[in-house]
């Protein structure tokens, strides 16, 4: 452990001391009391003087107090500023001490695994041969059986190889046999041909004296069609006419017929109400009727009320002489007329009735010009029927002419054919036995394929075994002594394991106290309380902090590794309370090879203060300073009055998308579109409705990341070897107005 100078004690405790005493000063000299000039005496220049010196006097008093005041600071800063030089000497050696004691654990751990990881191998290894050879004595008992099986299907095939020799034999009688029979055969089939032959000759011949036959009827039959070609104009024209007065006759009706249907419901309409008044004189009529009945039925009716009741009918009477003078003689007269008008329509007819006359005639007239055609007609209709007599009984003689030969040569056939059954018979017990014989090659065939797929099987079963063991030999040697081994089986090899050393302990944080500091080293822990650590086993982040136990200063660092080997930043937190970071760029991108850079900035890493470059085989050198840079003339002239940034593969450690531009930590499957040529653009949708948009120009090399706004959040760059990394990242600027920092996707790429 490095130790603290107790100067950083004497300083701070004088810087302390210094400022107690200019506060007791402030006190001491400030004062309400004013002095008029004639307070001080009768002459003016005594009691200006005496202003002056008093002025002068509270004058020294400031710059006094001004000058503890610069002091005490000086000596504040200057202590803290060593303290935090040789704090920081102080961290890193206790970084070292505290890293050697871990390895050292670590080391101890990893041989007690190696020597476990070695006992265990052999144990496994010896259960891996027991098993091996058990396994090994089930497969030659299965090998020895699958021996004799092929043994027995061997005899069986040749037995059956035997069969088909007998068979071959029998076939080979059978067919010497057939010989002259099939021969006999072919010669009445020869015969039959030729018979097929002369008859269709003989058709033939036939046929052509029909044919000329047919030729004449047809041309006669042409002559006739065009000599009937003039009437039958003549007859489609009296059709055509014929149509057309029946059209204009219906037409004619139809018009009638509208009128006077409207003149014959007009009269109903009046009939109605004149009927419905004789109606009601009738009722009257009947009424009195049934008076005068009942006047004559009492007996005692008077003549007074008999010439009453005359009355009454005298007046009735009157009453429908009146009605039908008034409407009913009007009315019958109409109906008359409209009767008599009926009849008139039927004379509008008679036009259409001379046509329909005339119509006729002409009809009659082509009749008559038709008869002789239609005569010849008929008679070239029956030579027709006595054509087709004499093609029927054409092809019965044909048939008559060879029925002779066909009897002769069905009779020879029926002949062969009895001396053919019995051989036919003889043919098909022997096919019935070959196919017999097949089936049983084909089920041996089977039994030997079967075997062989059984024999495979075997041995494919003895090279698995083979093939495994020796895996598992592999295993074993390549066994990860780190994988987590059962509990049970360690009790198993208790006695085995005596000789292992006892497993050290990892601290997860050291404390380091001496008489002026105390120093605390500590991990970061992973979601299992331990210390998260790298693939190369290290500790991703370690914080160092020394308190001087005196004063209370504090000064702490942080280191925490990046992804990338070599990269990393250490946050400090100095004893004046200021916070600074230094990112470690081991591999700029565009750099030579060997190349590294630092980049000293502020706490939120916007705000470079410095940056550090190292050359291959050389030293840590300044390149930049930012107090040096702006008070330049380039520094004056340079519009963003800052120095370049780190990096963003730096300072963004959870990118929205990886090197592959998927989105980190999603497993969600993307849509991509081609939005123009060497332009792609793929959409990926988060469990939580989030949009993500990842544009991949491969002609520039250049990937741009945005969200559903379509402002771009990232950039990357392709390096010369394909791979990806982070340009460019929204989080490094700051946001003016309403334009993104780093802009929005082109229209054509939304």
């Amino acid at each position: 452990m490095v130790r603290v100078s107790y100067d950083y004690d004497l300083m701070t405790v004088l810087a302390r001391h210094l400022w107690h005493l200019r506060d007791e000063l402030d006190v001491t000299s400030q004062t309400d009391k004013t002095f008029a000039a004639g307070d001080i005496g009768p002459r003016r220049e005594t009691a200006e003087a005496l202003e002056e010196f008093y002025g002068a006097w509270k004058k020294s008093f400031r710059e006094g107090w001004q000058v503890m005041t610069d002091l005490g600071n000086l000596l504040d800063q200057a202590g803290k500023a060593f303290y935090d030089q040789d704090a920081s000497h102080a961290a890193g050696a206790a970084q070292q001490v505290t890293g050697q004691v871990r390895g050292e654990a670590v080391r101890q751990n990893e041989m007690r695994k190696q020597k476990l990881a070695g006992k265990l191998r052999a144990d496994e290894a010896r259960r891996l041969e027991a098993g091996y050879k058990a396994q090994q004595a089930r497969l030659k008992k299965e090998q020895d059986a699958l021996v004799e099986k092929r043994r027995k299907l061997d005899e069986e095939t040749a037995a059956q190889q035997k069969r088909q020799e007998e068979l071959n034999k029998e076939q080979e009688e059978l067919a010497r046999r057939r010989e002259p029979l099939l021969k006999q055969q072919d010669e009445l089939q020869a015969g039959q041909r030729q018979l097929w032959q002369e008859e269709k000759e003989l058709l033939r011949q036939r046929e052509a004296k029909l044919q000329v036959a047919r030729d004449k009827l047809q041309k006669e039959y042409e002559a006739l069609r065009k000599e009937q070609e003039p009437l039958l104009k003549r007859q489609e024209e009296l059709q055509r006419r014929q149509q057309q007065l029946w059209a204009d006759e219906k037409a004619l009706r139809a018009e009638q017929d509208a009128a006077m249907e409207k003149k014959v419901t007009a009269l109903e309409q009046e009939q109605k109400a004149y009927d419905a008044k004789q109606d009601a004189l009738q009722e009257r009529q009947e009424a009195l009727r049934r008076e005068r009945e009942t006047l004559l039925a009492n007996g005692h009716a008077t003549r007074a009320d008999l010439d009453a009741w005359q009355h009454k009918q005298d007046a009735l009477d009157k009453e429908r002489d009146a009605l039908w003078e008034s409407e009913g003689k009007g009315l019958a007269g109409r109906w008359d007329a409209l009767e008599q008008e009926q009849r008139d329509q039927e004379k509008a007819f008679d036009p259409i009735r001379e046509r329909q006359r005339e119509l006729d005639d002409e009809r009659d007239a082509l009749s008559r010009a038709q008869e002789p055609l239609s005569e010849r007609q008929d008679a070239l209709q029956a030579r027709q029927k006595d054509l087709w007599a004499l093609e029927k009984s054409t092809q019965q003689e044909a048939e008559d002419a060879v029925a002779a030969k066909q009897d002769g040569l069905d009779a020879e056939h029926a002949g062969l054919q009895r001396r053919l059954d019995p051989l036919d018979q003889e043919s098909k017990d022997l096919q019935d036995r070959q196919k017999e014989l097949w089936d049983d090659q084909s089920d041996t065939e089977d039994a030997q394929a079967a075997l062989t797929a059984e024999e495979k099987a075997a041995q494919e079963r003895q090279q698995d075994l083979q093939d495994g063991f020796g895996a598992e030999y592999d295993k074993l040697r390549d066994q990860d002594p780190d994988r987590e081994v059962d509990v049970g089986r360690l009790r198993g090899m208790r006695g085995q394991l005596d000789d292992l050393p006892a497993e050290a302990f990892v601290p997860k944080g050291f404390t380091i106290e001496d008489a002026n500091n105390t120093t605390t080293v500590s991990y970061q822990l992973d979601e299992n309380g331990e210390i998260k650590v790298d693939r190369n086993g290290d500790p991703v982040e370690t914080t160092t902090t020394v308190t001087n136990k005196n004063t209370g200063l504090s000064y702490s660092e942080t280191y925490h590794a990046l992804t990338r080997d070599g990269d990393s930043v250490t946050t400090i937190h100095s004893s004046d309370g200021s916070v600074t970071k230094i990112y470690l760029d081991s591999s700029p991108e565009g750099d030579a090879d060997g190349t590294m850079r630092r980049y000293v900035t502020d706490e939120t890493g916007r705000d470079t203060l410095q940056i550090w470059t190292k050359r291959p085989g050389g030293d840590w050198g300044l390149t930049m300073d930012k107090e040096t840079y702006l008070n330049s003339e380039a520094g004056r002239e340079d519009p963003q009055q800052r120095l370049d940034r780190p990096p963003a593969y730096l300072t963004v450690e959870n990118p929205l998308v990886d090197d592959s531009g998927h989105p980190s930590g999603s497993a969600a499957a993307g849509q991509t579109t081609t939005v123009q040529e060497g332009v792609t653009r793929t959409d990926y949708t988060g469990s939580d409705g989030s949009v993500t948009k990842v544009v991949t120009n491969e002609t520039t090399g250049t990937r741009f990341v945005a969200g559903a706004n379509n402002e771009v959040q990232e950039i990357w760059q392709r390096r010369e070897d394909g791979t990806w990394y982070l340009r460019e990242s929204v989080t490094q600027h700051e946001r003016y107005g309403d334009e993104p920092p780093l802009g929005t996707l082109g229209e054509n790429w939304r």
